[in-house]
């Protein structure tokens, strides 16, 4: 059984009411940019407020989405109805994915590794619900080198309070590589407007590894 973290209650519309500034300074080109790659039968794991429905390719044919927080679903469900957006959100973490093996063929993860209770079990239910050869689209924030990564350990716990689960800590490109996907088209980038300590980011495609 995977551990359950604190959720900070007020964390869904803290988060519902600041991001768009972010997207303006910087998420929604790397929000654009990672879901292009999107591709068939989508699953995103963690929709929260519903944003990256707003960059759905045309190479997109159906759209799944596991949300286990009951606000962020709701906020989710009234973006897609506003937008004519088709999809079918369902109370779900990533740990537990309700859907068949090799379901998707291609998987969403979008600033949500960093909060999952147990990224291993996540990460390994992604790979049973992509269809052999599919994708895992990513746009994460991850532990830095050097001084801010020392700085992102120290302050983990205490954020992870704050920003409801949220470990800015975490090596997440090791984690993906760990559960057999290739990394190979995944990149950092080192330099955002997104301030510590969620930054660097890592974006682009892993693949599941042959």
């Amino acid at each position: 059984m995977s551990r359950v973290k604190y959720r900070n209650p007020l964390f869904p519309y803290v988060y519902r009411f600041g991001m768009p500034f972010f997207d303006r300074l910087f998420y929604r080109r790397y929000r654009r940019e990672a879901m292009s790659h999107a591709t068939g039968r989508l699953l995103i794991v963690g929709l929260g407020p519903g944003t990256d429905l707003l960059f759905l390719p045309p190479a997109v044919t159906s759209v799944a989405a596991a949300e286990p927080d009951p606000a962020m679903r709701r906020m989710a469900t009234a973006l897609a109805r506003r937008h004519g957006v088709a999809v079918d959100v369902v109370d779900a973490a990533g740990e537990s994915i309700p859907f068949p093996d090799n379901s998707f063929d291609s998987v969403h993860v979008g600033l949500v590794l960093c909060s999952v209770d147990d990224v291993a079990a996540t990460l390994a239910e992604i790979r049973r619900v992509l269809v052999p050869g599919g994708k895992l689209v990513v746009l994460e924030h991850v532990r830095g080198d050097g001084v801010m990564g020392r700085f992102q350990d120290l302050i983990a716990k205490p954020w992870s309070r704050l920003a409801s689960g949220c470990e800015p800590n975490r090596r997440t490109v090791e984690a993906i590589a760990a559960a057999g996907f290739d990394t190979g088209g995944l990149r950092s980038i080192r330099r955002t407007l997104v301030p510590p300590p969620c930054t660097p980011h890592l974006k682009g495609v892993a693949t599941v590894s042959k």
